[in-house]
């Protein structure tokens, strides 16, 4: 249960499944194990920021087990911590791949993008079984906390907004219409194509958002500061931006070229056509024809055109700017001599995909920076729009990144931010006073518990508020601590809120001592959230305390009671404390009350003291409330 703590006790399970006996089969036992998986788990990260304690997350798995079908997931299960881990990167190959094979496969030879279609369709798979679990996975509704796992209302929140239309068109297996492309475009026919292409940026150029809602669970497991995290999450979405854009600003050109109509004037210089010859010349067709022969080996069975194709003996890069400055007009060639020379050098260079896609995002990345024009896509009215998209994009997005640097140095008024200075300041202040690795530890371990991640001064807060809205916060807070104290029945509400609001707040570690055996008692105690074990004087263990327990009433009666059992920390324990010295001030103007306190008291150790002669020592371990 808790780490470093061998419990002598019966306890149940924190799963609240049946358990494993002798004989139980290995399909039983299987089964069991799937299910655990899919509980509440104190190993999730995001547990703690909802269930504060062992006895919480206990409850919450029985809640599931007792009211639920089995089939329902837990949101901080160990199933969805490391299923999100697989989601994270099945979802940024795929969309990566996505734009890379529409741009850059058609390019290569057929045999060598088959793997790649094959993968893609895996990675279709997985992330077309996380939509399937959206429907089985719980949530937390934002503004409440409220953990819902009700299968109906999981369902009804995953259709709204059009969530299930868009996670599909995520899942859809694009990649099987690669092929159908690559052969209409070595027919020249692109129209579709480029529709295509504008649709898949359309619909996955912001999916940036959904790839690190997947990925922010690794830092938060690896205890990486909200800092850092937000620095990946820049990091990240821009690196995923300017991919797409590269292969946009690559592949539209190459598209909207072959768009292009053909010249009226045409001069082939005695060079050899295959099949018609025609002599209107199209600068698209003729890249094409030439990316036909190098790349698809001029097969005329599977790439079949109604008009003749351009065969250049031999096929040099010279014989290639020789056909293209004959027979593309000067003021044609104006328009796009630098993009078709770029494209016969890459033939001449053998360039590899991976080349010309590092080309690709240095230029898109200098002109997102506003550092120049993309004069190498030519100057069609669609490359146009495009650079100017680019810019447009480029000043937006490197503007928000500036806004959001600004607003991680300098905004103090974040509660995280705030967080992490302060355990700056708590290394510093260790390193300064050469306090050990332990001590370092135990500070920082308090300072996540007090304020889990988030800062806020709790005093500053109380103070701007009036005192009846002060002391309303308090009881809503700490009331529900008081309300089965026996001797507090009966006590005017009145003297219940001075009570709430004398109760003083404190965390105590794993391990640390809460009250120790034969020491004299001057306070009692409320635990708020927490486990705590008892242990008698001689070191039996005899009991744990959960949330919402109480013990020392007795030392609020009369100081100097001696203690009777030691209660460590076994987690963890959010704690209030109420010590005599208060109460006595608050109860001195109702002295009816306080001696219906004391006798109600004596019978209670008289009744513990006629146990302890009768029962043995584990079965009465209730006597520590002296």
């Amino acid at each position: 249960m808790i780490a470093g703590h061998r419990c002598t006790l019966r306890h149940q399970s924190i799963t609240h499944l049946a358990p494993i006996l002798p004989g139980t089969s290995r399909w039983i036992k299987l089964r069991r194990f799937i299910r655990t998986l899919m509980l509440a788990s104190p190993d999730h990260p995001e547990t703690k920021n909802y269930l504060k304690s062992h006895t919480q997350i206990s409850n919450e798995n029985k809640r599931q087990v007792g009211s639920h079908p089995s089939y329902v997931i837990h949101p901080f299960s160990v199933f969805r911590q490391y299923w999100d881990m697989v989601v994270f990167v099945a979802l940024t190959l795929h969309l990566l791949m996505l734009a890379f094979d529409f741009t850059f496969l058609i390019f290569q030879d057929e045999h060598e993008y088959m793997g790649a279609i094959r993968f893609d369709l895996f990675l279709c798979g997985v992330l077309l079984a996380e939509v399937m679990l959206k429907f089985i996975t719980g949530f937390v509704v934002k503004e409440t906390n409220e953990i819902v796992l009700e299968p109906k209302r999981i369902a009804l929140n995953y259709l709204k907004y059009g969530r299930l239309v868009y996670d599909l068109l995520r899942v859809m297996p694009y990649i099987l219409l690669l092929d159908t492309f690559n052969r209409a475009y070595y027919r020249y026919s692109v129209d579709i194509y480029l529709a295509f292409i504008i649709y898949l940026y359309t619909i996955n150029i912001f999916r940036y958002k959904e790839i690190f809602k997947y990925f922010k669970i690794i830092p938060t497991i690896l205890r990486v500061g909200e800092k850092k995290i937000l620095l990946m999450k820049l990091v990240m979405n821009t690196i995923y931006v300017l991919h797409w854009s590269a292969c946009l600003r690559y592949i539209l050109p190459e598209l909207t070229i072959v768009m292009e109509p053909k010249s009226s004037e045409s001069d082939v210089l005695g060079l050899t056509r295959k099949g018609i010859q025609d002599e209107r010349f199209s600068v698209g067709h003729f890249l094409v024809d030439v990316y036909w022969r190098h790349y698809r080996h001029e097969d005329t069975v599977h790439y079949p055109v109604s008009q003749g194709r351009v065969i250049i003996e031999p096929p040099s890069f010279e014989m290639y700017m020789r056909y293209y400055f004959k027979n593309r007009p000067v003021d044609k060639r104006m328009v796009d001599r630098n993009f078709i020379l770029m494209k016969l050098d890459d033939i001449r260079r053998n360039a590899t995909i991976f080349e010309r896609y590092l080309g690709s995002m240095k230029s898109t990345a200098k002109i997102c920076l506003q550092a120049g024009r993309d004069e190498d896509a030519g100057l069609h009215f669609i490359n146009n729009i495009l650079t100017s998209f680019l810019l447009l994009g480029g000043w937006i997005w490197f503007t928000y990144i500036l806004l959001s640097m600004v607003r991680l140095i300098v905004s103090s008024e974040m509660s995280q931010t705030k967080y992490e200075e302060f355990v700056n300041e708590i290394r510093a202040y260790a390193f300064n006073k050469r306090l050990s690795d332990s001590f370092k530890d135990k500070m920082l371990r308090h300072l996540a518990c007090r304020y889990r991640r988030h800062y806020f001064n709790s005093s500053a807060i109380l103070k701007t508020m009036s005192d009846n809205l002060r002391r309303s916060v308090q009881m809503e807070i700490c009331y529900h601590l008081l309300r089965y104290v026996e001797m507090f029945r009966g006590l005017p509400r009145a003297v219940i809120e001075d009570i709430v609001d004398n109760l003083k707040y404190e965390i105590y570690l794993e391990g640390d001592k809460l009250i120790e055996a034969g020491t004299q008692g001057d306070a009692m105690f409320f635990i708020r959230y927490g486990t705590a074990a008892v242990y008698s004087a001689g070191g039996v263990e005899l009991g744990h305390l959960i949330d919402g327990a109480h013990f020392g009433e007795m030392s609020v009666l009369n100081k100097g009671n001696q203690r009777t059992a030691t209660i460590v920390a076994l987690e963890n324990c959010e704690i209030y404390r109420l010590t005599y010295e208060c109460f006595q001030k608050l109860i001195e103007p109702h002295p009816h009350l306080l001696l219906g306190m004391h006798k109600l008291a004596e019978e209670r150790v008289a009744k513990a003291e006629r146990d302890r002669l009768s029962l043995p020592e584990s079965e009465v371990y209730d006597n520590f409330l002296q």
